[in-house]
């Protein structure tokens, strides 16, 4: 019982960190990331994301002829910014994936993405 309460409260300041006041915005890039949701995420980026983003996550060009950015860096990026890019899209090239994917399976794609980034520098 007291180590169940030791997890959760380490979970529970693992969170509200994450949710600072402005001074760690990037705290979730270093989660550790649940490997059952990484292995749905890679599933779901191939089919929804590799096409203009690559497979290796390096960019591409999108179907309108749009340059889709590199992720394979992005750690600039907040999980919080990702997710609200790829619910809501980005300019021209970058769709809206709000009614194609669940809130959880865009979670698991930015799971897959940070589990293969490479370090902390955004492109």
């Amino acid at each position: 019982m007291l180590r169940a309460k030791l997890w959760t409260g380490a979970l529970l300041a693992v969170v509200l960190a994450s949710c600072g006041s402005g001074s760690n915005l990037h705290a979730d890039v270093t989660l550790i990331r649940d490997p059952g949701s990484v292995a749905a995420g890679a599933v779901l980026f191939e089919a929804n994301c590799a096409l203009c983003h690559a497979p290796d996550l390096t960019g591409g060009t999108t179907p309108s002829g749009e340059r889709a950015p590199s992720l394979a860096n992005k750690t600039g990026s907040s999980d919080a910014s990702l997710t609200e890019t790829a619910k809501r899209g980005r300019g021209l090239g970058m769709p809206s994936f709000e009614d194609q994917l669940e809130e959880a399976e865009i979670a698991s794609i930015i799971d897959f993405i940070r589990s293969v980034q490479t370090d902390g520098h955004e492109e």
